[in-house]
């Protein structure tokens, strides 16, 4: 028999031991982790008095009477999840006081009052009283250390965040991005783009554009910057050149283009009618790609007119190449569903093999980029025979659907949840023009924070109080028509009266046969996000004024014009009355029910 011990019984009293021993020893660590953070965040928000630990820490973030309060009980996340390395690129964002959760919760249940249409007008002025500068990245060499560089950039951005919230008070600034990681990403991004791309929300795009960005690309940057309206088949035509002619008018440095990764609905004319609101359905699951826009993209690309040393690019090809796929895409819509089916699953097949050689290609470019550059040398330009176009924008605002909707299949991932890009990837578009695409990232505003709920820039799952943000939108639009709730016996509406109402409908329930009003409200936001319930803002005078349905009008009244001489129509065609007749039906169908508005104001006129 061998010297080796026998086992000792063990019997399950011992090993309940065992077990809340082990609980003990983690519950003790999880302890001291926390008490490690709760020190580093007092550290970051303490206003430092001696002036040995100020020099030695980098400076405070916060004044001390801001945070300190007993009520509010508010700290910034912690250093750690602000500068320090993590496995999962995250956004992280201030966090609402549990006063002010009690103080929104208890208006939401007081009766509103709707607003006339025009609160849903907005302008640069009125959004941006200030403009509140967004953390640039210092200056840096290749001669300096990875931990130099780290290191002034992070004494840079304790800094910068210092300023901001001693500056401005912490109850009116809104969400913005506190992971310095992210910003690095954004950095990086316009560090190495040749092109900016900056995608906007068309149902909301003043909100989606920071003026700061804007200045530092155009002005300090002297780079070229391409404005995107994304989502375009959201909202009625006249209210993308409504605001085309808006922007045009306030920032004459950048070109605009129409875009959507789904097709256009033409019996959308009327993006202010509550009976078509009610009609909304939702937009299609399928994950195959026909976009619109993508041609202008491409020429608004190309007539920036870039010039850079040793590259050259066939645009001409490049477009060409597209118009051949959207014949194919035109095509689909007379397949039947089998054949459909097949296409979907051959390009699902196809993608995930892109994929794997796009993170090859990418990995060979990195190598051989690395071989190039020398750390040493300052004139170092490892870029420099590529183009590179680079798409910067808030959270959730199509810029990933953007990049799959030009090649036609998914070849980065995409998400309903805002934040779901983590880093910056690089695609080919051809031998010497690539994409870049970034992580969405909040700047820094004065924005409210329940209209930046309702923008998408903040995950809906993490959102404290969503009640504000249902106040705000019912306000604006008849948001309980919308949702065909019934009508209360008072005829007064409150937001936690809709919700309440909503979860009746939906049959969302608590354990003690309550409603759900929380899980309510939150399915309402995303019945917002997803453009199922439609806010939509326009620029100023939209509904005082005519200018932009003249101006649009003149516009069409032209084009049709041109076509018309085109093929000939005035020798078949001799009577004049007949000519503007048909001038006038085409532009019905493209003006909708605004035509009408536009013979009352001529009739006026006359």
């Amino acid at each position: 028999m061998g010297n080796g011990h026998r086992k000792k019984p063990f019997s399950g009293k011992q090993k309940k031991k065992q077990l809340q021993a082990k609980r003990e020893k983690n519950l003790s660590k999880k302890e001291e982790d926390s008490d490690e953070e709760i020190e580093a965040d007092k550290h970051v928000v303490r206003k430092h008095t001696d002036e040995r630990k100020y020099a030695e820490n980098g400076g405070s973030l916060l004044k001390k009477e801001q945070f300190n309060n007993k009520d509010d009980n508010i700290t910034l996340p912690s250093t750690r999840k602000l500068l320090g390395p993590s496995k999962r690129l995250h956004s992280v964002f201030d966090k609402l006081s549990p006063r002010e959760i009690r103080a929104r919760r208890k208006a939401s249940m007081k009766a509103f009052t709707r607003l006339p249409s025009t609160a849903l007008e907005v302008s640069v002025n009125d959004i941006y009283t200030t403009v509140i500068d967004f953390p640039k990245r210092p200056s840096w060499h290749y001669g300096m250390t990875k931990e130099e560089l780290e290191s002034n950039e992070e004494h840079y951005f304790r800094q910068w965040l210092d300023d901001v919230y001693n500056k401005y008070p912490r109850e009116e600034l809104s969400f913005f991005e506190h992971n310095l990681d992210v910003w690095r990403q954004l950095w990086r991004v316009l560090e190495i783009s040749d092109i900016i791309l900056i995608v906007v929300d068309i149902r909301h795009p003043l909100l989606h554009f920071p003026p700061s960005l804007y200045n530092y690309v155009v002005k300090d940057m002297k780079r070229k910057m391409v404005l995107v309206f994304n989502k375009v088949d959201l909202v009625a035509e006249h209210t993308v050149y409504a605001w085309t002619k808006y922007f045009e008018e306030q920032f004459p440095e950048i070109s605009i283009v129409e875009f959507s990764c789904y097709p256009r609905d033409n019996r959308f004319v009327d993006d202010t009618s509550t009976a078509f609101l009610q009609k909304r359905t939702k937009r299609p699951k399928k994950r195959r790609y026909q976009a619109l826009g993508i041609k202008e993209l491409l020429l608004a690309c190309k007539n920036t007119n870039l010039v850079k040393q040793d590259v050259e690019v066939n645009w001409t090809e490049l477009i060409e190449q597209y118009n051949r796929n959207a014949t194919v895409c035109d095509n689909l819509d007379d397949i039947t569903e089998e054949e459909e089916e097949k296409i979907d699953a051959s390009q699902e097949e196809s993608s995930s093999d892109v994929e794997s050689l796009d993170a090859e290609e990418n990995i060979k470019q990195i190598e051989n980029q690395l071989k190039v550059a020398n750390i040493n040398n300052i004139e170092t330009s490892p870029h420099k025979e590529l183009i590179t176009i680079g798409l910067v924008g808030h959270p959730n605002v199509g810029k990933s659907s953007l990049i799959n909707s030009i090649f036609g299949k998914v070849v980065v991932s995409t998400s309903k949840t805002p934040g779901h890009t983590k880093h910056f990837q690089t695609i080919h578009l051809s031998k010497n023009i690539r994409l870049c695409d970034s992580p969405g990232l909040v700047f820094p505003s004065l924005l409210l924070k329940q209209l930046q709920i309702l923008l998408g820039m903040y995950p809906i799952a993490q959102v404290q109080e969503p009640y504000s943000s249902i106040q705000y939108m019912a306000e604006r639009i008849p948001l309980e028509s919308i949702l065909k709730l019934k009508t209360l016996e008072d005829n007064e509406w409150s937001a936690w009266n809709i919700c309440e109402a909503f979860a009746i409908k939906q049959k969302y329930y608590i354990k003690t046969s309550r409603p759900d009003v929380y899980r309510a409200a939150n399915a309402i936001l995303r019945l917002v996000n997803d453009g199922r319930i439609l806010l939509s803002f326009k620029p100023p005078e939209f509904f005082t004024s005519l200018k932009y349905l003249i101006a649009q009008k003149n516009e069409i009244d032209f084009q049709i014009k041109v076509e018309s001489e085109k093929m000939e129509i005035n020798t078949k065609k001799t009577d004049k009355t007949e000519i503007f007749e048909e001038l006038n039906n085409q532009s019905k169908q493209q003006l909708g029910g605004y035509f009408e508005l536009l013979i009352n104001y001529n009739d006026g006129k006359n």
